[in-house]
């Protein structure tokens, strides 16, 4: 319970510290336009070695403009897994894991293509998060 109460906290600080602004000056938060739609434990994934504990979080995107999405999923030895997607189109999906999960994720998103606003590496991600 405390880890999903502690995910919910990351995201919401992290959706709503992130806001770009768009080419008519307006302020638009682009991690409103993925949404969270499905999470599930043990589905099989060639990527990973065993499937006892394999964690997958998908999203959506629910805006009208494509996005850059960058994942970072946490495996159990606090580690960050990470997948960047560039221009993905409205309701098009993604789907991050972790061979060996703790049921965290991360997300930050843009406007496709808008290279003014920095997206996190992998190894930011490892180093700002690790728990």
């Amino acid at each position: 319970m405390k880890i999903k109460i502690f995910s919910l906290v990351v995201i919401s600080v992290i959706v709503l510290s992130f806001t770009i602004k768009t080419e008519s000056g307006d302020e638009k938060n682009w991690n409103e336009c993925v949404e969270k739609y499905n999470a599930n434990w043990g589905e099989p994934c060639p990527d990973c070695t065993y499937n006892n504990d394999i964690f997958h979080v998908s999203f959506r995107n629910i805006c009208e403009e494509n996005v850059d999405v960058f994942v970072a999923v946490q495996e159990s030895n606090k580690s960050w897994r990470c997948l960047y997607t560039e221009n993905i189109a409205p309701k098009d999906t993604i789907t991050a894991f972790a061979c060996k999960g703790t049921g965290k994720y991360l997300y930050w998103v843009r406007k496709a293509g808008d290279r003014e606003m920095e997206l996190p590496t992998c190894d930011q991600v490892n180093i700002d998060y690790k728990e």
